[in-house]
């Protein structure tokens, strides 16, 4: 991979010559990191989601025992769902300072002061249109308030949701978010999956976003998050419903996958946490569903595909 490829899951060098060389020698891979889908409550609706909720929420003790098996060598990914709304899981955390935790929130509640790295839902700077879209009153300013504050503390991501609604108003976003919230470490744009025409990018949308919208988005990027927007969405067909990635080719096994767990709220084991968040749960290591197509992004794309080649 050249140099301009993202750091922001993980060491992707290192990860690449370690997958290589424990296939060649038949050795199992050791697990990196395990998504933890702690619960499928959550106290936003956005208006864009696709996800089902429910009232169901992991058990300390399953989680304890997550931990227990992987937490010396993997990352422990706590996802949901709102993982805030677990009662038992901020504690739990701030107790156990030596693990590798990531945590995605919507950062409604303030997060743990022990989250190694931070991942938070930010739409948009426009406080009126951003509580109404997640359907929460006073929404943005517990969730800007606390950003800032969890900015000095550790590496904080923001993960906006691109959609026909918002991406003109990217450019401004990007700049609002590094001039707010001073040190975060990146801002990536998620496409909108779905079918709902108040979000899904029309042809015009995508011609529009590229020639006028691009160009002065990418003037406001840092590099981080440049490098992760070019790793999503560098050509038309990225904005488009149906097949995204045509290049990933599911005859390939996902190597990533072999280094990677992920749990769900009953406490099932799967082996990918994209594929769990578009609802199916994988359990076979390295298979690849249609679905990869779609949701997966180049970067992971060209891992498989450099690994692929070099175990030839």
């Amino acid at each position: 991979m050249n140099s301009r490829h993202s750091l922001y899951w993980d060491d992707f060098e290192r990860r690449i010559k370690e997958t290589v060389n424990h296939i060649k020698y038949g050795k199992s891979l050791p697990i990196r990191r395990v998504s933890v889908f702690v619960t499928n409550k959550c106290n936003f609706r956005c208006a864009y989601c696709n996800m089902k909720f429910g009232n169901t929420v992991l058990s300390e003790s399953k989680f304890d025992e997550i931990v227990k098996q992987y937490g010396d060598t993997a990352i422990i990914h706590i996802t949901g769902g709102e993982p805030s709304l677990v009662p038992w899981l901020y504690p739990y955390v701030e107790a156990h300072t030596g693990v590798k935790f990531h945590l995605n929130t919507n950062a409604f509640i303030a997060p743990p002061n022990n989250i190694r790295r931070l991942k938070v839902s930010l739409d948009s700077e426009d406080s009126e249109y951003f509580n109404g879209l997640v359907n929460s009153k006073g929404a943005f300013s517990n969730v800007y308030t606390n950003i800032k504050e969890q900015c000095k503390k550790t590496v904080v991501s923001i993960t906006c949701v691109l959609s026909k609604e918002t991406y003109k108003k990217s450019p401004e976003f990007m700049k609002f978010c590094r001039q707010s919230f001073p040190g975060v470490y990146a801002v990536f744009f998620s496409i909108y999956k779905g079918n709902n025409e108040r979000f899904k990018f029309g042809k015009e949308d995508i011609d529009i976003f590229f020639k006028e919208v691009v160009p002065k988005l990418e003037e406001e990027m840092d590099k981080e998050s440049l490098a992760l927007f070019q790793e999503t969405i560098d050509e038309k067909i990225r904005l488009i419903q149906g097949v995204r990635f045509p290049e990933n080719d599911i005859s390939v096994p996902c190597y990533l996958s072999l280094s990677e767990r992920c749990f769900n709220w009953d406490g099932e084991m799967g082996t990918c946490s994209h594929l769990f968040r578009d609802g199916i749960r994988e359990t076979e290591c390295g298979k690849k569903h249609e679905v990869c197509r779609y949701g997966c992004n180049r970067r992971l794309v060209e891992f498989n595909q450099l690994v692929h080649n070099l175990i030839k």
